[in-house]
């Protein structure tokens, strides 16, 4: 039977003796009525809604309650965050309950509504184990970018001068949340797989164990990305510290360089006799301009000499 919205955010969806119930943002009336119609414990009810709660696995006598978190891609700012899932799962229902919107539970919702509901909804384990792997395979599409993305990285670090601080920082960010991610739902889906046996019975317990693998190789990519992009990071720091040291490197070796000019201008341009100087007998042997032209051959002379000094020092 295919079903539609009902109560605005909850939607049915029924295949044999099997019911998918998809709730988003709910508001108290709805949970009251999920708690009363299916038993479930209040205080879980609750919490599959509640910011900030743990990944978990709780085991009651006729369902299982579980705390997931799922990432939400933000195009516009090219930015991941963090979405929660709670779930419900019994022998003929599967209870899916999220505030942020999911694309996978969209799509997946909307493949079983147009006819495939029988490839998904074998039963309420199976079902479950399909929401779960779509869930990792759009982690798995996320690290893939992020790889893709470290690649583009690794040309502009090592090729150009020019600091790529910002975009290392926007893919640094991205692995910092895939980590927050993956992590515990490595640990929540050992879990999973443990206790999933009296719902499911031991083909179906091997689903799981899958679910187990895909979720350490995908820890292990973005270990390795990790790593990958500290190095990158290092790498464009000191890239970024070595600019910076050349740039005041020749800044200080222009204000050395005029250093010479600046005493002379300050000493000719005191209110005191000096010899060539205003108010001393100026100097003519070299016609109106003696003082200036005996000043600046001086000023030469000493920036000429100081740069033979450091050229023989090597300190540029």
């Amino acid at each position: 039977m295919d079903g539609q919205d009902h109560g605005g955010n909850v939607r049915h969806h029924k295949h044999g003796n099997v019911t998918w119930v998809d709730v988003h943002d709910p508001g108290t009336a709805v949970l009251e009525r999920l708690e009363q119609e299916y038993k479930l414990h209040p205080l879980q009810v609750r919490e599959s809604i509640q910011k900030v709660q743990h990944n978990q696995v709780e085991r009651e006598k006729d369902y299982l309650f579980l705390v997931m978190h799922f990432p939400v891609l933000d195009p516009k700012n090219d930015k991941i965050s963090v979405g929660q899932l709670g779930v419900f799962l019994g022998k003929n229902y599967v209870i899916t309950v999220h505030a942020e919107r999911s694309l996978v539970l969209d799509e997946l919702f909307s493949h079983c509504s147009h006819g495939s509901e029988a490839s998904v909804i074998r039963s309420s384990a199976y079902l479950l184990y399909t929401i779960i792997s779509r869930l990792l395979g759009n982690i798995e599409r996320m690290t893939e970018t992020v790889d893709t993305e470290l690649d583009e990285i690794e040309g502009l670090v090592f090729e150009n001068n020019q600091s790529d601080a910002e975009r290392i920082g926007k893919v640094r960010q991205k692995i910092i949340r895939l980590r927050r991610l993956i992590g515990p739902k490595k640990i929540l889906l050992e879990d999973l797989a443990e206790q999933i046996g009296p719902f499911a019975g031991k083909d179906m317990t091997r689903y799981y164990v899958g679910n187990v693998k895909t979720a350490n190789k995908l820890w292990e990519e973005i270990e390795e990305a990790k790593e990958t992009v500290e190095i990158y990071k290092d790498a464009d720091f000191t890239t970024s510290t070595e600019q910076t040291n050349k740039t005041l490197a020749i800044l200080t070796v222009v204000f050395t360089f005029t250093i010479p000019v600046t005493v002379m201008a300050t000493l000719y341009g005191m209110n005191v006799p000096l010899p060539g100087g205003v108010t001393a007998t100026p100097w003519l042997f070299l016609g109106r301009y003696t003082t200036f032209i005996v000043l600046l051959l001086a000023t030469v002379l000493v920036t000429v000499g100081m740069y033979i000094y450091f050229r023989l020092k090597k300190w540029f």
